[in-house]
């Protein structure tokens, strides 16, 4: 399987880490300052701030495209060599998702009922609505429910069941989920000799009629992360690196400044939301395979593995957190959000920031970096039991 060079590596791993912090960092400006629309100064500084800070779905429309890479691109190149395995992909997979999925369901529902219990002064738990955040719309006492539970587990946040709790950003990763399934039953349809191949096409078929259609479309972004993973891998020319970078620059720029059109019908905005993402994607491919032309060694490539480290942990439990962090400092010390921007709003937003990330890091060192322990267990628990089979037969 060809290999990555270090420059590209550390490119990805810089797009992972500062995807996640565009995600929090838009998250928590959400719930400590009012929308842009209702800011009385708009200073440069402030548009500024506002117009980086409200990059967080972009910032999820990279992750898709970085996945399809890593995951679709390396998967079905080995795959090509080797013939598709299935259980170890499966393996993979399950270690990399709910080794950190599981802690964190558990960790966000137990701030989230401790919040409400015992920290809800603002009733942000209760009346989320009061406040017009984006992320934040319905109350949260009803969505801890065992059966919700288990439909996160099974991967049907935002298809047959709300994400747990607060956990809003459960919802991509139901995407990103089904996007493995989906990629899995196409590329062994792909790779595979004989009836199999007729068998895991139809399959794929299946499961694609049966997902929610956005979903499905827009695994067409996810697909671009492994088209860009062959390119890297060809021939074929490839754009100068200052390129992909204005462009994908350029694009987050547009994607920000747009608005949706009054009057437009539902499958008219999916359209143009679809064909918005799908630039952003396609530009990051650019950029991604631009990057994997530069030869001069990538500043601070240690500093972006470890930050890359633990985006994922990042991910999955910054909201509940920063949720409860926010209530207890408005309960505690009456400290008020939803204000207008100001030097000691941005004080707080840097404090909780930095204070969320922190956690998330520890967090990360009792999961995320077990990644690769719970893999080998797996793998090694299905074959000792597939051993016993065979010698009992």
């Amino acid at each position: 399987m060809a290999s990555m060079n270090s420059n590209l590596s550390s490119f990805l791993n810089l797009s992972r880490w500062l995807a996640a912090l565009l995600v929090v960092i838009g998250h928590i400006k959400n719930i400590l300052f009012v929308d842009f629309g209702e800011v009385t100064h708009k200073t440069i500084a402030c548009r500024i701030f506002y117009l980086v800070s409200g990059l967080g779905h972009e910032a999820v429309v990279i992750f898709f495209v970085i996945s399809g890479f890593l995951v679709g691109g390396l998967t079905i190149r080995h795959w090509q060599t080797t013939g598709p395995d299935l259980k170890a992909y499966a393996i993979a997979r399950f270690s990399r998702i709910y080794t950190v999925l599981v802690p964190a369901l558990l960790i966000g529902v137990l701030l989230d009922i401790v919040g409400m219990h015992w920290f809800n002064a603002s009733a942000l738990y209760t009346n989320p609505s009061a406040y017009h955040i984006g992320s934040l719309k319905i109350p949260i006492l009803p969505t801890i429910d065992l059966n919700i539970a288990l439909g996160n587990l099974l991967m049907l946040e935002n298809i047959c069941v709300p994400p747990l709790g607060s956990n809003y950003p459960l919802w991509s990763l139901a995407y990103e989920w089904w996007y493995y399934c989906l990629f899995a039953l196409i590329g062994v349809a792909l790779t595979a000799r004989g009836h199999k191949r007729l068998f895991f096409l139809v399959a794929a078929l299946l499961l694609g009629i049966l997902l929610p259609a956005k979903l499905v479309i827009w695994g067409i972004i996810w697909s671009l992360g492994l088209g860009a993973y062959f390119w890297t891998q060809s021939r074929a020319w490839s754009p100068p690196a200052y390129v992909g970078f204005i462009l994908l620059l350029l694009s987050l720029f547009v994607s920000r400044i747009i608005r949706d059109p009054s009057g437009m019908g539902p499958n008219e905005a999916l359209l143009l939301s679809f064909l918005k993402d799908f630039a952003i994607g396609l530009c990051y491919v650019v950029a991604v395979v631009g990057a994997s032309q530069v030869t001069r060694p990538t500043i601070f490539s240690a500093l972006h593995r470890g930050l890359a480290d633990f985006s994922y942990t990042t991910y999955l439990t910054h909201f509940p957190l920063m949720l409860f962090s926010v209530a207890v400092a408005f309960q505690l010390f009456g400290v008020q959000f939803r204000r207008q921007p100001s030097a000691t709003g941005i004080l707080y937003f840097i404090l909780l920031c930095s204070f969320v990330l922190a956690v998330c890091y520890l967090l990360s060192l009792l999961t995320e970096r077990k990644t690769t322990v719970i893999r080998k267990s797996l793998t090694t628990l299905l074959r000792n039991k597939a051993e016993s089979r065979g010698g009992s037969a």
